[in-house]
């Protein structure tokens, strides 16, 4: 196995088989079916697929990573010959693709169906919060598993850290003396992803310039890292093949 191609063999191992695939996809996509073809609030709407979202990525990512440390696959790749930095980024990113193809197919069903018309910074601020989202849920996800210390533990400490997470996201109300926990939102893209869901069927709300700007970098930055971790290695393939034509000197 190739230190620098662990990225690629991650993102192998996530869509391997049909099977897997279709079952990545059809739990996400039947989860989150009420929310797009029963008419609701925009609201209530955002707010369930926000919900499906959040656990179907953070439960993905926390039992992924546990399964991980538990056939001690984990503790062999960080023995690696490379960074231990390198191999957590190819470690979160490949977590993040994974999570983010039922993701996008979700956000899509639910914007042809529900959808008023989107311009293009309306699309950009939705795809750029929610690979925001999904970078901040795979991080926690992976971070319980590391501090859980078996499967029942992942599971509790999941239920928890996602009940926190959708009341400090205005995905569900809080009282008048509560709504302090609120005060960030504009620094946490969950709840930007939620403001954006919204305004796909409702809210005539524009992009600040704000939202853009952070949206576009966000796109920007992870798309520079796919590519870099998608590529990495090969060059060193092919040397390694090279050599071994050559044969002994």
């Amino acid at each position: 196995m190739m230190p620098s191609n662990l990225f690629c063999l991650q993102v192998a191992a996530a869509f391997e088989g049909r099977r897997r695939l279709i079952l990545r996809i059809g739990i996400s996509a039947m989860l989150a079916l009420p929310f797009i073809l029963v008419a609701m609030p925009a609201g209530v709407q955002a707010a369930g697929l926000i919900m499906v979202i959040l656990f179907t990525s953070f439960f993905g990512a926390a039992t992924s990573h546990a399964q991980l440390r538990h056939d001690l696959r984990l503790g062999r790749l960080t023995l690696l010959p490379t960074s231990r930095a390198v191999v957590w980024l190819d470690l979160v990113l490949a977590s993040m693709v994974a999570r983010i193809v039922p993701a996008s197919i979700v956000l899509t069903c639910f914007v042809f169906i529900n959808g008023q018309g989107m311009s293009p910074s309306e699309s950009i601020s939705l795809i750029g919060w929610l690979c925001g989202s999904l970078g901040l849920l795979v991080l926690l996800g992976m971070g319980t598993a590391k501090l859980a210390r078996n499967n029942a533990e992942v599971h509790l400490f999941g239920v928890l850290a996602c009940a926190i997470l959708a009341c400090v996201s205005k995905v569900t109300p809080l009282p008048a003396k509560l709504r302090c926990v609120e005060s960030t939102t504009f620094l946490n893209p969950i709840a930007q992803l939620l403001r954006a869901i919204k305004r796909v069927s409702a809210e005539s709300v524009p992009v600040s310039n704000y939202e853009f700007i952070i949206s576009l970098f966000v796109i920007g930055a992870i798309a520079v890292m796919v590519f870099w971790r998608s590529v990495s290695g090969w060059e060193l393939a092919g040397h390694e093949r090279d050599e071994r034509s050559r044969g002994p000197a």
